[in-house]
């Protein structure tokens, strides 16, 4: 079967031209400058990536790590002052990779030297003054850093989070698992400990843009093999900490620091559901949206909460690499672009530094891996492939840049930009075991490239894109290009070439394709890649429906989705269209069930017309 090919009208002379940066997989180019190209004028292109920036999505807020107490005792204390300016130019300058969003744990976490919060008050009463609160600790090593990075860039974002807080606030008596104490004076002195907190930061001339409550709400680290501090939060008890005690403590100190719900993973969306359909908070300017994490669900999860709660951000902040991914560079360009594409405004690793050991640390994390490694005996600095994959975005992408709509090849992945000088960004990613010829389209001119195997490649351009685009009804769509959606998500897929497929759906649920040309001479059939899982509560046997310019719209063509064996087990269905379609018309793919409301209904990895 054919790939998408885009038609364009003909345009004389030569277009921008184009740099590239290549990764490959055996990490023996690493962001490593290639022979540019230039934009031409071509008729017909052939797997092609649309670049479109007239569809403009969210913004895009920056790309970091975390300044956790063990990165900071590495970089500050054990580097060399000459090998750490040396890192530290390289991690927060345009010349390095330009890191942009930064958190900041308020206290001991998963990778810090010794468990300890800002007001421990070991053997004494509840503190609930907080007249002994102090950040000693953190002036040693992690604010002398902060201020550095900020001085290198001053557009450097921060969010700060506590893994707990102090142990005699909690229903453990300790740092460690337990949850907040419910009396008023308590969670009155939680929320004081935020306020303590921001101003002693200010003090150091540190702001911080945002807070969440808690770091991973939902698990208890008391139960992990090596208990790291940690403390549950459901959904009722944040959205009362956050409506009545955080939120008004924030405004009465006037502080502009914006609060992120959640901060947990993407497979428990309805914790955020549930903390912003209080009207309250939903409606409050001091909540700037979502915190997420990687480590189960699928990125798609913030595309459905960001379609119901247009007004508020989503924010990934966390997923480390570890010592137990079998391949952190395919694993790091296949999230990143899936985050972009499901309107992440940031995307943040975990530890920016550790030892050779993955350390230091007491309990918690002994597998994570960082953006620098710093030698425990010599102080040396060495960049791991996550400095790389990470940096194929935030080098280019700038602060204040926006997504824009760029769509998915067989084999390629891509998200792309277009930052606030009006220059542009692609990062495509091959996701086969085989070199992948593209066609970059953007407007009516286009290049082609070739990139390795499970290679990837930013590429960045200036110039005005001239028209739109069309996509021959005939050639293959991946699902994933949808340039909207409902009640859809995307998730990695196993199928051949790799990719996203869209899943996750119940009856009426759509995703929209928009500018399919199907000529003159019209369609007689349709063939889409499917699966379902009838054995794993799939309601397999209903249909896509192909509609035309809207989920009502003229019925173009209807795909019965049969039981496959398995959620990532596809087979090509083939299905009949209507004759009579001629011309370029917006598609609406449409999942329909025989009953109304029913979900589970399976999976699409691509459509076309014959």
């Amino acid at each position: 079967m054919g790939t998408a090919t885009y038609t364009i009208a003909p345009q004389n002379g030569n277009g921008p031209a184009v740099a590239i940066v290549l990764t490959t997989d055996d990490q023996t180019r690493q962001m490593e400058a290639e022979s540019g190209v230039q934009f031409s004028t071509v008729s017909v292109g052939s797997n092609t990536v649309v670049v479109d920036e007239s569809q403009v999505y969210q913004p895009i807020e920056g790309f970091g790590a975390a300044f956790t107490d063990s990165a900071a005792h590495l970089l500050h204390a054990v580097a060399p002052s000459a090998a750490r300016d040396a890192a530290m130019t390289d991690l927060f300058t345009r010349n390095g990779i330009g890191l942009s969003f930064m958190r900041n744990p308020m206290g001991a976490s998963d990778l810090a030297r010794t468990v300890y919060s800002y007001d421990d008050n070991l053997g004494q009463p509840p503190d609930l003054t907080l007249a002994n609160f102090s950040v000693a600790h953190d002036q040693v090593d992690i604010i002398p850093l902060i201020q550095q990075a900020r001085t290198l860039n001053p557009q450097l974002k921060l969010m700060a989070n506590p893994w707990s807080p102090p142990g005699w606030m909690k229903t453990s008596g300790s740092m460690i698992g337990g949850s907040l104490l419910s009396d008023a004076p308590t969670r009155t002195a939680f929320a004081q400990y935020f306020v303590k907190y921001l101003q002693a930061y200010a003090a150091a001339g540190i702001l911080t843009d945002y807070i969440s409550l808690q770091n991973e709400p939902l698990y208890d680290t008391s139960m992990n093999p090596a208990p790291y501090p940690g403390m549950i939060m459901d959904a009722p008890t944040q959205t009362i900490l956050l409506r009545d005690y955080v939120l008004p403590a924030f405004a009465a100190n006037s502080f502009k620091t914006k609060a992120l719900v959640y901060d947990h993973n993407w497979d428990r969306p309805d914790c955020p559901d549930t903390v912003l359909s209080d009207p309250a908070i939903v409606a409050s300017s001091q909540v700037a949206g979502i915190a997420w994490h990687g480590y189960a669900g699928t990125p798609g999860a913030m595309t459905t909460l960001n379609n119901k709660y247009p007004g508020k951000g989503n924010y990934q902040t966390e997923h480390t690499g570890l010592t137990t991914t079998p391949d952190q560079t395919k694993a790091d360009f296949e999230e990143i672009t899936q985050v972009m594409r499901n309107w992440g405004r940031t995307y943040v690793k975990w530890s920016l530094a550790l030892d050779e050991n993955h350390g230091p640390h007491t309990g918690g994390c002994g597998t994570c891996t960082p953006i620098v490694m710093v030698n425990s005996s010599t102080g040396a600095v060495t960049k791991t492939a996550e400095y790389y994959t990470l940096g194929h975005f935030s080098k280019f992408v700038l602060s204040g840049a926006s997504r824009i709509y760029s769509s998915n090849a067989s084999g390629i992945v891509s998200a792309a930009f277009v930052n606030p000088d009006a220059s542009k960004v692609l990062v495509a990613y091959n996701d086969t075991n085989a070199a992948e010829t593209f066609e970059v389209q953007w407007g009516t001119q286009s290049f082609t490239h070739t990139l390795p195997a499970l290679g990837g490649a930013t590429f960045s351009w200036s110039g005005t894109q001239n028209l739109s685009y069309t996509v021959n009804a005939k050639t293959q769509i991946q699902a994933s290009s949808f340039n909207s959606t409902s009640g859809l998500q995307t998730e990695s897929t196993t199928d051949v070439n790799g990719g996203y497929d869209v899943g996750f759906s119940s009856d009426s649920a759509f995703a929209v394709y928009k500018n399919v040309d199907f000529g003159t001479a019209g369609v007689s059939g349709v063939s889409a890649r499917l699966a379902c899982n009838q054995n794993a509560g799939g309601n397999c046997g209903g249909a896509i429906e192909l509609h035309l310019d809207s989920a009502t719209g003229l019925l173009a063509g209807s795909v019965t989705i049969p039981a496959t064996g398995g959620w990532q087990t596809w087979i090509t269905a083939t299905g009949n269209a209507p004759s009579g379609v001629t011309g370029v018309h917006d598609v609406y793919v449409v999942f329909k069930a025989p009953l109304s409301g029913t979900v589970s209904l399976g999976n699409v990895n691509w459509f076309q017309f014959n």
